[in-house]
């Protein structure tokens, strides 16, 4: 609790001097100012976390997956079965999974952290981290997911991984596996906005209309059997959370501590960053929404964060794979502002 609650309170507003000299900077380079639009937007961003430091940055990027189970699978609200969480994270540790083939390809650094599936992986890799505190959640349906000091720890070790990356990275992004996770988020959203059940229920990995109706009923009676719509951030993923959503949590909260940028695409990955900001409204400045998941949720949490994204690839497949994808144009927006010149500059170099 103690690691939690310093963390937030070291959330400190983006250096509003650094984001005046980089305008100041980008508008003298050799083109009509702001023609670089969502590019010099980041780039903004990027100098009032890293405070005049870009030209320093630790451009190698690193793509974090938290995976987890989720007891409320029992229901019968999920496409795929329940193993397909040990499944599909053994598939991202040998580079046979859409995001780790995508992070090898871009060049981005993969690390997968175990916080709470059910079985072990049993599988040797540098890029496993293990941080289970228990073996996945309770079915929500009948009882608490699990104890808000459960909700704690979890989110204290996602702060902890980004405390043991500080010094490696700079620009992160995350994702997540665990099957029936979109029931945990879509339960965690209907809580904290009190929005229509259609408004925070998707089909996730591609439900029938039958069990899309079943997931609605289920998400509804917990919520109102815990009473949900009253009770706080933590409570709340208690209730009908998952392990997941409260280490993504911590990611965010490590982030914006630590002085970090982190790339979110993804209904469960922007599910966790609302909690994240309704802890502490700072760590919007730290975050930057890449792509527009198609899970209907999405649309909400990004009007609630009142962020955009730029990316609209019509994908739903969690992983983080949009906000994946986001990293090169990274890359390309600070490597603009460190060597694009000014035009007596170019006059200077051509005139010779």
């Amino acid at each position: 609790m103690k690691r939690f609650e310093e963390s937030l309170k070291e959330i400190t507003p983006l250096n509003k001097h650094s984001i005046d000299l980089c305008v100041k900077i980008l508008n003298s380079k050799m083109k009509p100012i702001g023609s670089l639009g969502k590019l010099e937007d980041i780039l903004k961003q990027l100098s009032g976390i890293f405070e005049n430091r870009l030209e320093k940055l630790h451009l190698r990027p690193c793509h974090i997956v938290a995976a987890a189970d989720n007891g409320i699978v029992e229901e019968g609200i999920s496409s795929c079965p329940k193993e397909y969480t040990s499944l599909v994270s053994k598939a991202m540790l040998s580079d046979l999974a859409a995001i780790s083939i995508m992070c090898k390809n871009l060049d981005v650094d993969f690390k997968l952290a175990d916080v709470g599936i059910s079985e072990d992986l049993n599988i040797h890799s540098k890029n496993l981290y293990d941080f289970k505190n228990i073996k996945g959640t309770n079915n929500f349906h009948k009882k608490e997911a699990m104890t808000k000091e459960q909700v704690i720890e979890t989110i204290e070790n996602g702060i902890i991984m980004m405390e043991g990356l500080e010094n490696k990275y700079d620009i992160f992004s995350n994702g997540e596996m665990g099957i029936g996770n979109t029931t945990t988020s879509s339960a965690v959203l209907y809580s904290l906005t009190k929005c229509s059940i259609e408004t925070a229920v998707g089909r996730g990995g591609g439900l029938s209309d039958e069990k899309l109706c079943k997931k609605k009923k289920i998400i509804f009676e917990s919520c109102i059997k815990y009473n949900t719509f009253q009770l706080n951030p933590l409570e709340i993923l208690a209730c009908v959370g998952g392990l997941d959503i409260a280490f993504l949590v911590g990611l965010y909260i490590g982030a914006a501590k630590c002085k970090k940028i982190m790339l979110v695409d993804g209904f469960i990955s922007g599910i966790a960053a609302l909690v994240a900001c309704k802890l502490n409204p700072l760590i919007k400045n730290y975050i930057l929404i890449t792509h527009l998941s198609e899970e209907p949720g999405m649309n909400l949490i990004v009007e609630e964060l009142g962020l955009k994204p730029f990316l609209f690839m019509n994908m739903r497949l969690g992983e983080g794979t949009g906000a994946v994808l986001a990293h090169p144009m990274i890359k390309s927006a600070v490597d603009i502002y460190k060597t694009m010149k000014t035009p007596n500059e170019i006059y200077e170099i051509f005139s010779k």
